[in-house]
């Protein structure tokens, strides 16, 4: 079931759209120059963040190199000081709670 078209509406919607089309585009312009602000500091959280996971990812192959050797017990403490590392950075930019 639809509702009845008022045979008005449609001609008066075509004259409108493109100047609401005009209004609409020029306001998402004025709003998408602000955003930037807030798209670098998005950029530098996930810089910062993956920056984290680069050295986590390092410290795990140095474990996995040194499993079973004298360098094991250094390569754990490495381990988890990138991963409390990881931790903080996105605790601080609001990714984990």
């Amino acid at each position: 079931m639809t509702a009845p078209i008022d045979s008005r509406v449609d001609p008066l919607a075509r004259k409108l759209a493109p100047v609401v089309r005009e209004m609409l585009l020029t306001e998402v312009q004025r709003i998408a120059a602000s955003i930037p602000v807030a798209r670098d500091k998005a950029r530098k959280a996930d810089d910062e963040i993956m920056e984290a996971c680069r050295l986590v990812a390092r410290a795990v192959d140095r474990l996995s190199e040194a499993k079973y050797s004298q360098r094991e017990i250094a390569a754990r403490r490495e381990l988890e000081k990138t991963a409390l590392h990881l931790g903080r950075a996105m605790r601080r930019h609001g990714r984990m709670p």
